[in-house]
């Protein structure tokens, strides 16, 4: 039996794929609106026919992956200004034996003008999933997954075979396991996309994922899970289509021939592809009923963001963040006064060199194949009376790769800066800013600095003693002995509000100092760690 983890498939990618299919008859971009008639009815079955297996392939011979099944063939009706489709029985199975039983899923299919195609999917109400028993002989449901009302839309490019917009909505979304194991609801779930034209086939537009009221219960209709909201937005900016379709027919011809294209094929067609992007996930109002010896966490909200600008350009920028608020957790793993509440993170790359950067990509994959083919080759038979010492090793193409890297991101001036940092906790709050600057000449590599202030250390010193005529705990111990470091080491002022700050500025200069507040932190640090053990006297001899 094949052995692989499944590939979840949720109603909104399984429709988009679909959109390749019935479109492909009409690929040639056409000024006006070909005609709803018996031809292309035809026209339109054929093209499905031979295109099911094509964007949905059967399991690879090794039998990896997941693999789908075409039980019968399309049904095409004109039905006046569109075509009514009807696609066979759809099921997919992967190597661990889960198999999905999609059944039939029903299209209509509207031609526009210049290459478009409205279309519509309806998945079937009911779809099961199913797993071989034991003794692999006969599949057992396991679970289903059942759609309330749905609407799915979009406009298809032929000529670019990507989805350009999308309009989706499925509510109430309920998978149960079989015997009532358990269920997971969804109340609502939406897609939108609008990518729009920038250039000649580069489109940039947004792509945004919804999925709200959320919860799990077990066998015993105990909630153990809930999450009022989920929602996953992008943006693209410059996306060349064109070049995303030919990696997707380049994808699709290798794998219809059971091999892998190679790297000097797929690197061209990756440069470029994208001028930037953005992402971010943000999930509300989560509950997790832990139980037993595991704790109960709620937390309001949480979000994670990143993204690249200028991919197009000479430099760009990345950037990281995450966020959280409202964290609360019972009992808890932390003294409460030290359990964070909010949390804020940013982080970015900046003045990156995209040319240097895309080579020393393309050199350490060119390199990675062919050392991969040479492991696979067979090894030169060794001539014995050959007495000539070997050659000395050359510098692997990675030590060379990096090596141009470090001389780029020198002359670009690369940044690392830590744009924000923010920990609040019923004790406590503390925020930092700081930035790194590669530099030829700096013993690190680097130099810059960073600025730390921390409000409340005394007071959260106040609220960690022990009461009267007892003393405190290991735990509370070591917190009161670092809380007491903190207040030693920083620079002590006042905000707007009269409240105590202490500030810790951290440079890292160019002759290899790391100074705090000023001062040289070597003696500090050398403090901090035992010395080496003397070497032992050498003995006498008797």
């Amino acid at each position: 039996m094949r052995r692989s983890p499944v590939r979840p498939l949720h109603p909104g990618l399984l429709a988009g794929g679909l959109f390749a299919l019935v479109a492909a008859a009409w690929s040639p971009v056409r000024a006006e609106v070909p005609p709803v008639d018996d031809a292309g009815a035809r026209a339109l079955a054929a093209t499905l026919k031979s295109g099911l297996t094509r964007w949905f392939p059967p399991a690879a011979e090794d039998g990896e992956g997941l693999g789908f099944e075409w039980e019968g063939e399309p049904t095409v009706k004109p039905a006046g200004d569109h075509y009514d489709v009807a696609l066979p029985r759809l099921s997919a199975e992967d190597s661990e034996g889960t198999r999905i039983e999609f059944g039939t899923v029903l299209l209509t299919v509207t031609p526009r003008d210049a290459g478009l195609f409205g279309i519509a999917v309806t998945m079937p109400s009911k779809i099961a999933v199913q797993h071989l028993d034991e003794e692999e002989e006969d599949y057992a449901e396991v679970a289903n997954l059942t759609l309330g009302r749905q609407s799915f839309t979009g406009t298809w490019s032929a000529p670019l075979e990507n989805l350009l917009t999308v309009d989706a909505a499925y509510n109430d979304l309920t998978v149960t396991a079989a015997g009532d194991a358990g269920k997971v609801t969804i109340g609502s779930l939406t897609l939108v996309q609008d990518l729009k034209p920038d250039g000649a086939t580069t489109f940039s537009g947004p792509v945004a994922l919804a999925i709200g009221a959320v919860a799990a219960t077990n066998d015993k209709k105990q909630e153990m899970f809930k999450l009022a909201g989920l929602a996953v937005e992008n943006s693209y900016v410059r996306a060349d289509l064109a070049k995303i379709g030919a990696l997707q027919k380049l994808s699709q011809k290798y794998s219809a021939a059971g091999k892998t294209p190679t790297a000097q094929e797929i690197l061209p067609m990756l440069h470029g592809l994208i001028g930037g992007f953005s992402g971010k996930v943000r999930l509300t109002g989560l509950s997790v009923l832990g139980g037993g010896e595991t704790p109960n966490v709620s937390l309001g909200q949480m979000s994670f963001q990143g993204g690249v600008e200028d991919l197009d350009q000479a430099l760009s920028t990345v950037r990281f963040g995450m966020e959280a608020r409202d964290f609360a957790m019972t009992p808890s793993m932390t003294p409460p006064a030290f359990t964070p509440t909010a949390m804020n993170l940013e982080l970015s790359a900046a003045k990156l060199p995209n040319a240097a950067l895309w080579q020393t990509f393309s050199d350490l994959i060119v390199a990675a194949e062919a050392e991969e083919k040479a492991k696979e080759a067979k090894p030169a038979a060794k001539d014995k009376k050959a007495k000539t010492p070997p050659p000395p090793p050359a510098p692997s193409a990675a030590d060379v790769a990096m090596q141009k890297t470090m001389a780029a991101l020198i002359e670009a001036g690369t940044e690392l800066r830590l744009d924000s940092m923010k920990v609040d906790t019923p004790a406590t709050a503390g925020n930092a800013t700081g930035a790194l600057r590669v530099a030829a000449n700096a013993p690190q590599g680097v130099t810059g600095g960073a600025v730390i202030l921390l409000r409340g250390l005394d007071a959260a010193v106040k609220a960690m003693q022990p009461a009267p005529g007892t003393q405190p705990d290991p735990d509370t111990q070591n917190m009161l002995g670092m809380v007491g470091m903190l207040q030693a080491l920083g620079q002590v002022s006042k905000d707007d509000t009269g409240a105590e700050i202490r500030s810790y500025k951290i440079d890292m200069t160019e002759t290899g100092q790391l100074l705090l507040n000023g001062a040289d932190m070597a003696p500090l640090l050398a403090a901090g760690n035992p010395p080496p053990p003397a070497a032992e006297p050498p003995k006498k001899k008797k």
